[in-house]
């Protein structure tokens, strides 16, 4: 898929392979290769170690208590991610807790190393499962019978993308 696109790179601006690669985005591969791997496609249900390339490898450093929205927010988003049946949003969400959680496993002080590209991706999936919630759905009890679900699920989007802004304020941090 890389070597395709760096192909088609040079070509269309008529320069060799090796120099068309600086145009390429790492995210827009990473991109393709979810696609690729969607459970919409073909033979895909079975893959589940799909995640992004990581080239970021700077840390932010956080304040341990604001790292407990993402921790919550993630947790959700698996909780309604496996119980909608999408197992590879609930995996990634909860390799994410993981290391968030490492960051801030053994600190002496306030102040977690928390790698960039989890940000990142936890704004993502905040993001992708607020969609999914109003867009195609979900709920965190589909049975069918009413618990006051719906008065939940219709208050989770705005309260998840919240989450992701803080984590993407949070972020934001390391560029200045």
């Amino acid at each position: 898929m890389l070597a395709h696109a760096v192909n088609t790179v040079a070509e269309r601006k008529d320069i060799q392979p090796r120099s068309a690669l600086r145009y390429i985005d790492p995210s827009v591969i990473a991109d393709q290769i979810a696609k690729a791997g969607a459970q919409s496609t073909d033979g895909a249900e079975g893959a589940h170690g799909i995640r992004p390339f990581r080239l970021e490898d700077r840390t932010v450093l956080t304040d341990r208590v604001v790292t407990g929205r993402p921790l919550m927010a993630l947790a959700q988003a698996a909780k309604y991610a496996t119980t909608n049946g999408d197992a590879r949003t609930a995996q990634h969400a909860i390799d994410l807790i993981c290391e968030i959680r490492a960051a801030i496993a053994d600190l002496d002080g306030e102040l977690a190393p928390v790698p960039a590209a989890v940000l990142d991706e936890t704004a993502q999936i905040l993001g992708r499962v607020a969609d999914n919630i109003e867009k195609d759905g979900w709920s965190v009890c589909p049975c069918g019978e009413d618990h006051g679900q719906a008065r939940a699920d219709a208050a989770v989007p705005a309260v998840m993308r919240a989450d992701a802004d803080l984590v993407r304020t949070v972020r934001a941090s390391i560029d200045r």
